[in-house]
């Protein structure tokens, strides 16, 4: 059976009784038998948001649900957070994977929306990166290290996350790949090319969204409208793609990079 724990400490205390153990770290409910779990899923509460600062602080174990729906009361949005266009389910879990997501190049990476946050190396040490300001010389940015790192460097118990203002409306389409630069002219929240075709999302304002919807359909552009579910479908897949790309061209060089860094986190060798 996974361990849940409600507070920072029954996680540290946690690692330090079972640092020489087999350990998964999840933030769902799925238990692994061939290894201990410990799942954070109690550890879901908002610590502090505020709207006008663009700024959230939440720990590790809150649904994306639940966070997408407390951010667009306000009509804000993290854009490569959307519940239903990820493969993971809390909050924790999608930072540590980092998977990819088609709105990073116009939107910023997950990366760079991390503030700071608080994390417990696999000793059990609790430690603090970062501040809750966008602008900080708080140190060096081992929060950001945590993003994709998949739990090999400890557990991420809460973060502080910057927020984006909530687009007005979404218009949302497949195109031929050969219109990539009459789209481009859009200036599209996301283009990607996606099983033979490009996949596209306009998001703004809605007059703006229906004066380029406009233009384009004057053009005789072939586009396939989608709607919110078809669209969210689309995302996952091609999410799915892209990561079974990265993971075949992660090098050889890279993997030792990666076991380096480990060593300085989880001195002791503990497999996460």
């Amino acid at each position: 059976m996974p361990f849940f724990p409600n507070t920072n400490d029954e996680v540290s205390q946690f690692l330090r009784d079972r640092s020489k153990s087999l350990l998964h770290i999840s933030g769902g409910e799925k238990d692994r038998p061939i290894c201990e779990t410990i799942s954070l899923s109690k550890l879901n509460r908002v610590l502090l948001y505020e709207p006008e600062e663009m700024m959230v602080s939440v720990q590790s174990g809150i649904a994306l649900f639940e966070l997408q729906k407390i951010l667009s009361g306000k009509g804000q949005w993290i854009p490569t957070l959307v519940h239903s266009e990820t493969l993971e389910k809390t909050l924790g879990a999608a930072v540590a994977t980092d998977h990819f997501h088609g709105r990073t190049l116009n939107c910023g990476a997950l990366r760079t929306t991390i503030l700071g946050g608080t994390f417990c190396t696999t000793s059990g040490e609790i430690f603090k990166s970062g501040s809750r300001v966008v602008k900080s010389v708080a140190g060096y940015d081992i929060h950001r290290a945590f993003c994709g790192s998949r739990g090999l460097f400890g557990i991420i118990l809460d973060l502080t996350l910057k927020v984006q203002p909530l687009p007005e409306m979404f218009y949302r389409f497949f195109a031929p790949p050969e219109a990539r630069e009459e789209i481009l002219e859009f200036h599209p929240t996301c283009l990607e090319e996606h099983v033979g075709k490009l996949l596209v999302e306009f998001g703004g304002y809605r007059e703006d969204i229906q004066f380029d919807v406009r233009q384009l359909r004057s053009s005789n552009l072939r586009i396939e409208e989608l709607d919110e579910g078809q669209w969210a479908e689309a995302v996952r897949k091609l999410i799915a793609v892209r990561d079974k790309e990265k993971e075949k061209a992660l090098s050889v060089v890279t993997e030792e990079l990666l076991k380096k860094i480990r060593r300085v986190f989880d001195p002791e060798g503990v497999l996460i």
